[in-house]
């Protein structure tokens, strides 16, 4: 007979050898500690709150879905938004069963919404749809800049660059040539990133960072201030999010201050994703925070991570914007740009609706870093 229950503290070692089944690319290792990243450190999780859920025909575990809570600010008062991660049913007693693990993830109490990313599979998709969460594209301007780090490594950024999963079709053809046109102008002509000429008494150093302190969380607040829905920028929720040592990718921040008074002016966080069979790596932006979008704060940071990237092996750093004022330094300074899309999906929770009308900052903000990645 074919159940559902919540995960328990027994299922974790059983889920870590029963997952690499539907994600080839992890091991049981990675299990453990994507487990110990979700729940175990995770500051916004409670033991009322369940990890999971588990379908088991019998004793034997045939299915999967993660919970991750995760702190988000949701019209001015704290919420947990209930994250979902890892959905995965053994293909014999897909279909109804699937859906069982689904509704249970929906019927959980106390989240002010659920949480769903981006997925390939289109019968996912069609679920997302039925169920009512609605999408958000990400990031606001939908492009994605790159810089060339080390030209010797040709066809890792022709892969990442040109082709995205998979070899373009015909009505993708013409933005295809035009981002060949601008690898080829980046490869033949790109300039160094420099710091730029500062002003007297604004100049700024640049540096690795161990640690979040209240500092990163005022950074934030003229962002938050402007959303009805942002993720928590508190010390915990940060320092977890940046500084877990479960994290599935190693994560650098780079933080930079004004020499003058020491105040912390702006960070850039970056994830080193490894190619598969390669020790190449391509440097990723995940989060970003500059106060007032200094331009010269943003200099002093892309050119440390450009320096900071060819000391780790890098082939290619990859950027968004996140406000009109990023966007036009990056649209200045790097040629390589393409069209990006990354998706999240929202179903507000019926308390959330009741109240969400009352405020007057109604925009979601989402983030780019997915937490519980």
């Amino acid at each position: 007979m074919i159940t559902v229950r919540e995960v328990e503290d027994r299922d974790l070692n059983p889920l870590a050898e029963f997952l690499p089944k539907g994600f080839p690319s992890t091991t049981q290792e990675f299990w453990v500690h994507t487990f110990d990243f979700w729940w175990t450190s995770n500051p916004a999780y409670a033991p009322q709150i369940p990890r999971g859920w588990v379908l088991e025909n019998d004793t034997t575990l045939v299915g999967f879905i993660g919970n991750i809570p995760v702190k988000f600010l949701v019209f001015g008062a704290v919420g947990i938004a209930a994250a979902s991660n890892s959905w995965y049913v053994d293909p014999s007693v897909r279909g109804i069963f699937s859906l069982r693990l689904f509704n249970e993830y929906l019927k959980q109490k106390g989240t002010s919404f659920f949480l769903f990313k981006e997925e390939d599979d289109e019968n996912v998709m069609n679920i997302l749809s039925r169920y009512k969460f609605t999408e958000y594209i990400l990031p606001p301007s939908r492009t994605e800049y790159s810089y060339i780090i080390d030209k010797t490594k040709v066809e890792v950024v022709v892969t990442k660059f040109l082709f995205t999963r998979r070899l373009p079709k015909l009505h993708e053809l013409p933005e295809f040539f035009k981002r060949l046109g601008l690898f080829i102008r980046a490869y033949l002509y790109q300039k160094p990133v420099r710091r730029g000429t500062v002003s007297a008494g604004q100049d700024y150093i640049t540096s690795l960072c161990t640690s979040c302190d209240e500092a990163f969380s005022l950074l934030w607040e003229p962002h938050q201030n402007s959303c009805g829905v942002s993720l928590s920028r508190d010390t915990k929720t940060l320092n977890w999010l940046y500084f877990s040592s479960a994290r599935p990718y190693r994560s650098v921040v780079i933080q930079c201050h004004r020499l003058s008074d020491k105040t912390l002016a702006g960070y850039m966080v970056f994830d080193f994703v490894r190619l598969k069979m390669s020790n190449v790596q391509i440097m990723q932006l995940a989060d970003i925070c500059i106060k007032n979008d200094d331009p010269q704060v943003l200099a002093s940071l892309t050119s440390f991570a450009i320096d900071l990237g060819k000391q780790h092996n890098a082939a290619l750093l990859s950027f968004w914007a996140n406000s009109p004022e990023t966007e036009t330094y990056f649209r200045s300074t790097f040629t390589m740009r393409r069209a990006a899309h990354h998706y999240r999906y929202i179903r507000f929770s019926d308390t959330v609706k009741m109240h969400s009308g009352r405020d007057t900052h109604g925009t979601v903000c989402l983030p780019m870093i997915y937490p519980p990645q």
